[in-house]
C-alpha cells in the first residue's frame, strides 16, 4: 500500500485470503499485481465452490459500502498489489461479485 491517502481494502479481503490466492492463476500478485488473477466467470465459479460463498459476498458488500462512504479518491490492496482510483476498484469488485453470484 502506498500511503494513508488511500482506502485500505485488505481488511475486507483478508478473511477470504485463500480464495483470492486460489484465483492467482497467471502469475503472483507480488510480480504482476491485479493481472496475476483470473476473475473470469468460469474460474470464479470453479474456485468459489470450495469456499463460503455467502461469507465472501458479505465481505465484498461491506467493502463496496465502505469504499462508497470514503472521502478518499484511491483504494489500495496488498493482496492484489494494486493502487487505483476508487471507481475503478469498486467496478472490479462488482464484476467479481457478479461472477460469484452466477
Amino acid at each position: 500500500m502506498r500511503s494513508q491517502k488511500s482506502f485500505g481494502a485488505d481488511i475486507y479481503l483478508e478473511p477470504n485470503l485463500e480464495f483470492w490466492q486460489d484465483l492467482e492463476q497467471h502469475c503472483v500478485a507480488e510480480c504482476c499485481g491485479i493481472d496475476a488473477f483470473d476473475f473470469s466467470p468460469e474460474q470464479v465459479k470453479e474456485t468459489i465452490s470450495f469456499y463460503d460463498k455467502g461469507g465472501i459476498i458479505e465481505n465484498l458488500n461491506l467493502l463496496l459500502n465502505e469504499i462508497e462512504l470514503s472521502d478518499l479518491k484511491y483504494v489500495s490492496s496488498s493482496i492484489f498489489n494494486e493502487y487505483s482510483k476508487k471507481k475503478v476498484f469498486a467496478e472490479r469488485i462488482k464484476r467479481i461479485k457478479e461472477n460469484i453470484l452466477l
